[in-house]
């Protein structure tokens, strides 16, 4: 007798003797749960990460443990400018591509992010709808799915002197993320310099910096209120994308059915109009909640932001010439759907 058919028979004899039924596993049955990483750059609890947790959560229950995506928080898988290359690589399966962090690789998807572009999350929000297939088809070259457009709110200074005019930016040593922010401060009298979300509090509280470029948002959860005295509302940028997506080689070896968990969930969570609704309560709240950590509003005359619009131009002839026909493709989509002129 065939070796193995006596296992079985012993098998299903042992089982009735127990009292257990034994019933051999389905062909094809998953061993292991399928884990997927998902680096961000937030803070955990920054709603960013809670909204990405909560889709998470909502994975694994849909494919009862079959599947799982662990959310690292704070940059502790990749710092920042890692994350890109990662996804792109297939070092890590699922991921933001964030605004912030663009480089000649994707740069063509930043049309929304070039310097007061939009004016707060609603322009921004329209620009988005208006080029979703656009930055489907970007990130598609790439080896990338996209699932999701999230959002970061407008990007203002932390500083510790007060900027109110463009006299007031010259001298000083701004913190920065990627080329378009960096010629922006660069233009408007100030130096530029490139550092890392994660080392901003230690560069603002050993004055490696005198101002940086981010979310009022980060005040509390990154602690900035303690290391700056003056949060300057030039609204540089409207608002930031993160594009979540999927390395597309991880995405075809996942089973078809799991395939449909993860969108499933995405629906369930509700992930990018969550991401939207948090972007709006949060900045909201933010102006609020930075006074009553001790830190001072600084309100820029309407004339003096509108010279550093008119400087930052240049920023945009710069960003057309390095992404080409896609660039301009970009750009013009979003001045059809803002209804302005460039």
């Amino acid at each position: 007798m065939d070796g193995r058919v006596s296992g079985v028979i012993v098998l299903l004899a042992a089982g009735a003797l127990l009292g257990t039924p034994w019933t051999p596993a389905p062909v094809g049955a998953q061993a292991k749960p399928v884990v997927w990483n998902l680096p961000h750059v937030a803070a955990p609890t920054y709603y960013h990460s809670t909204t990405l947790s909560a889709f998470a959560a909502k994975v694994k229950e849909r494919s009862q443990g079959r599947m799982e995506i662990r959310v690292h928080p704070a940059s502790s898988l990749y710092p920042g400018p890692e994350v890109i290359p990662a996804l792109v690589d297939g070092r890590v399966e699922i991921g933001p591509i964030t605004s912030g962090y663009l480089t000649d690789v994707l740069l063509e998807l930043g049309a929304l992010e070039l310097p007061f572009m939009t004016a707060g999350l609603d322009e921004h929000r329209k620009g988005v709808e208006a080029l979703r297939a656009y930055y489907a088809e970007v990130t598609a070259r790439r080896g990338l799915k996209l699932l999701a457009v999230n959002v970061w709110p407008s990007q203002q200074i932390f500083s510790a002197q007060p900027i109110r005019t463009l006299a007031d930016w010259k001298g000083k040593k701004i913190r920065v993320y990627g080329t378009e922010t960096a010629e922006t401060i660069r233009l408007l009298g100030a130096t530029p310099v490139n550092i890392p979300f994660g080392e901003t509090y230690v560069a603002l509280q050993r004055g490696v910096v005198d101002g940086a470029i981010t979310s009022a948002t980060n005040a509390e959860p990154m602690k900035f209120f303690e290391v700056s005295k003056y949060l300057n509302y030039w609204s540089l940028l409207g608002a930031g994308c993160d594009w979540i997506v999927v390395n597309q080689k991880a995405w075809e070896v996942l089973p078809r059915d799991l395939q449909e968990v993860v969108l499933e969930a995405l629906k369930d969570a509700r992930l990018e109009e969550r991401n939207w609704e948090e972007a709006r309560a949060w900045e909201d709240r933010a102006r609020k909640r930075i006074q009553e950590l001790g830190m001072s509003v600084v309100d820029p005359p309407a004339a003096e932001i509108d010279k550093a619009r008119q400087l930052s131009r240049a920023v945009w002839d710069g960003w057309l010439r390095r992404t080409g026909a896609d660039g301009k493709r970009a750009m013009d989509t979003a001045l059809r759907a803002l209804g302005r002129a460039k």
